[in-house]
């Protein structure tokens, strides 16, 4: 299977105007903690949308002028400050463009007239002083009222067009957006002017956000995906349209709402590009440099927070993933007691912009960056949740005093604006519990508590205990650790440690040794089973699970001489199965198995496809490169592997195929027999997702070209004897 090309047709502002329609309503996510705080459905579900909700609410706003009414810390220092910076004084007058660009100053003037308006507004709501909103709504009235185009290159010049104006678009758009949503409810606004603003942002600003996003552009950095969610998102709040806020909840949660499309790097499945033991995610630019990994920070936690505020937590998906590379990003930018910086540990991957990729093979540590990104992530998932992030807390009061932001890619005075008092409540259960097989042993990582000093980890014979104490982590200590119990089912529990005593414990995690079967589908057409099988849950159950045929997928001759035994047969075209997602999701080790008649076949047709999207995946390929071929590549194609096979499969029979993966080797078998293996290969289904299942195609090349019987997946990779007996 080769790369897959990227490819874009060029921006058209007044056709993406015209095509922006409204997208159908449907749950974004499971109810979570947002959602559950009001009666009212969550904005990626309702279409509607809560005033002021985007950085800042009425609440928020409230609490802060409480504490410093109190003359409590950091809020009244900061109060202070802001009143005496000249951003926030009745002085100055704005600056309106016709046109701003990257390439000259002109975007100068947009900078410092968005930060003046945001400092103004914030001493308004703050203070109630009309004078200040009346100063802020002159600044943004005078740019609606003249602003007519912005980009990379002023007309006339010969300076290289690096296509930073998505860059400008996404986070001035959202700037812009935070000041004109603290405003909209200043009665000195007069309504045609507020809609003027909303026109400005709507016309200008979000299609370019938008078109960027709908392409799924594999080949940039996050940032620059980033960029553009948040300026879908708050515009799409403050400007009321709900497909703009739609489209960035789906982009950056991989959803693709039943159709096939592929995500960029500012989606968090890609975002977050390896997850290391102990929840710590590797950011995609980690390898790159960090001030461009502190900016994916700043802008993530900015995006979550406004989701928040609308009700969607897109701070918990995937197991709070945003937390796990916020982790690895602070830790990166931090010093060790000699005053070095931590090992980080990393999977190497492929740096994506053409036209000159590398490989980065360790964390870019050159320097360590001082932007203030930490305080949404910090406030939510320590201060509001009760989750331990040591990280994240130590780079948060490291950076506190760098309130401002030089380049204009940050919201300025943080601290005030989002510091919550510390965490007050009960001592939280450890969570998130996970213990995938890796090389043949269970490898646990879970999620801390504030308080808690320690972890007792667990096991135990049966879901409800008793549960014995195998080893105590220390609260400083990364939180995972590696089992290995004799064969068997084993169940496994978290217990948080105070100083007052113990927590409740963590969910609890099934896993048997040396493995199980996961999935059975005979796909033989007998007893009505059409292409039901069925599907062992976490909890050890077997359930009922039924795939999709899909484009002229049908019902052919199966492999024993037996009339009523049938298989499924698939055109050489678009015909395919379509399994439902969740089966590999959870797995490192595995195995997958079926058997095949292929009648010809065509050049990276699939087998099987899995992964989140067009860009990260694992596949079974009967004709590429040099022979069959069993491959997981992860996002934007990055560190693709494969067990290649010196031959083609073999075409006119029936032939039993299977590949293994176990630690960092996999195998590929054909009629039982081992034709190849690779080692150093880092990346497994959990790794790289499985939102897409297909047997018989895959997302763009023409599907396989026979029939395919008896699909198999276990949890855990089969031994050799084990495949021969599959095949016999």
């Amino acid at each position: 299977m080769t790369a897959p090309r990227e490819s874009s047709p060029p921006f058209s502002r007044r056709a993406f105007v015209a095509g922006l329609g409204v997208l159908p309503a449907m749950p974004l996510l499971a109810s979570g903690p947002a959602s559950a705080r009001t009666a009212a459905a969550p904005a990626s579900v309702s279409g509607v949308f809560r005033h002021p909700g985007l950085l800042l609410t009425d609440a928020d706003f409230k609490r802060i002028r409480d504490h410093i009414a109190a003359g409590q810390q950091p809020w009244t220092g900061w109060w202070n400050k802001l009143c005496a910076d000249r951003a926030a004084s009745l002085e100055g007058q704005p600056n309106p463009q016709e046109g701003v660009y990257r390439a000259d100053n002109s975007k100068h003037a947009m900078y410092r007239d968005i930060q003046r308006a945001w400092c103004l507004a914030l001493r308004w709501r703050l203070s109630g002083d009309p004078r200040y909103a009346d100063k802020a709504v002159e600044t943004l009235d005078a740019w609606s009222g003249k602003l007519k185009v912005i980009g990379t290159v002023p007309p006339g010049s010969t300076a290289h067009d690096d296509h930073t104006f998505i860059l400008l678009a996404g986070i001035q758009g959202h700037q812009w957006a935070q000041v004109g949503e603290i405003l909209r409810g200043y009665r000195g606004w007069s309504p045609t002017n507020l809609a003027r603003f909303q026109q400005m942002l709507s016309t200008i600003f979000a299609p370019i956000s938008a078109w960027f996003l709908s392409e799924g552009r594999p080949g940039s950095h996050a940032n620059w995906e980033l960029a553009s969610l948040c300026g879908a998102l708050a515009m799409g709040v403050f400007c009321d349209k709900p497909e703009l806020y739609r489209l960035a909840c789906d982009v950056y949660a991989g959803n693709n709402r039943g159709k096939l499309r592929s995500f960029g790097n500012g989606s968090i499945v890609h975002g977050v590009y390896y997850m290391h033991p102990g929840h710590l995610g590797q950011w995609e630019e980690s390898g790159r440099d960090q001030g461009h990994s502190t900016l994916g920070m700043s802008l993530g936690g900015d995006l979550l927070e406004m989701a928040w505020n609308q009700g969607d937590d897109l701070y918990g998906l995937h197991n709070n993933r945003f937390l796990a590379a916020a982790e690895y990003v602070a830790r990166s930018n931090l010093l060790d007691d000699n005053g070095r910086p931590y090992p980080m540990p990393y999977a190497r991957e492929h740096n994506p912009p053409e036209p000159h990729p590398s490989m980065w093979t360790q964390v870019n540590q050159s320097f360590q960056h001082g932007r203030n990104a930490w305080e949404p992530i910090y406030n939510h998932y320590v201060n509001r949740m009760g989750l331990a992030a040591p990280n994240v807390a130590r780079i948060t009061a490291q950076v506190e005093p760098n309130y401002w932001s030089a380049g204009s890619d940050d919201m300025v005075f943080p601290t005030l604006t989002h510091r919550r008092p510390a965490y007050a409540g009960p001592m939280k259960p450890a969570s998130g519990l996970i213990a995938p097989l890796r090389d043949g042993r269970p490898m646990l990582s879970w999620w801390g508590s504030v308080g808690a000093r320690a972890y007792a980890v667990k096991r135990g014979a049966t879901p409800d205990g008793p549960f014995k104490p195998l080893t105590t982590i220390a609260a400083n200590q990364l939180l995972t650790c590696t089992d290995t119990p004799p064969n068997g089912v084993w169940y496994y529990q978290v217990t948080a440690l105070g100083s007052d005593g113990a927590s409740g414990s963590s969910n609890v995690v099934r896993v048997a040794l040396p493995g199980e079967a996961r999935l059975s589908m005979p796909l033989n057409g007998l007893n009505g089973t059409g292409t039901k099988g069925t599907l062992r849950t976490p909890a050890g159950e077997w359930s009922p699970v039924e795939g999709k045929l899909l484009d002229g997928a049908t019902w052919g001759e199966g492999r024993r001489v037996d009339q009523t035994d049938k298989a499924i047969v698939f055109d050489g075209k678009k015909a395919g199965l379509q399994l439902p997602a969740g089966i590999f999701g959870d797995l490192d080790d595995f195995t997958v198995s079926m058997w095949a008649y292929a009648n010809s076949l065509h050049w990276d047709s699939a087998l099987l496809y899995v992964g989140q999207d067009e860009f990260s995946a694992l596949a079974l390929v009967p004709k590429t490169g040099g022979g069959m071929r069993f491959t997981i590549f992860g996002a934007s194609y990055k560190d693709a592997r494969f067990a290649e096979a010196p031959d083609f499969m073999p075409i006119r029979r029936w032939v039993h195929v299977a590949a293994t993966l176990r630690g960092d080797t996999a195998r590929l078998y054909l009629d039982g027999k081992e034709v190849t293996r690779v080692d150093d290969v880092l990346l497994s289904p959990r790794q790289v997702g499985d939102q897409v299942a297909f047997v018989g195609r895959d997302w763009r090349h023409p599907s396989f070209d026979g029939r395919v019987q008896d699909l198999r997946v276990h949890a855990g990779a089969l031994g050799a004897a084990e495949v021969a007996a599959l095949a016999r």
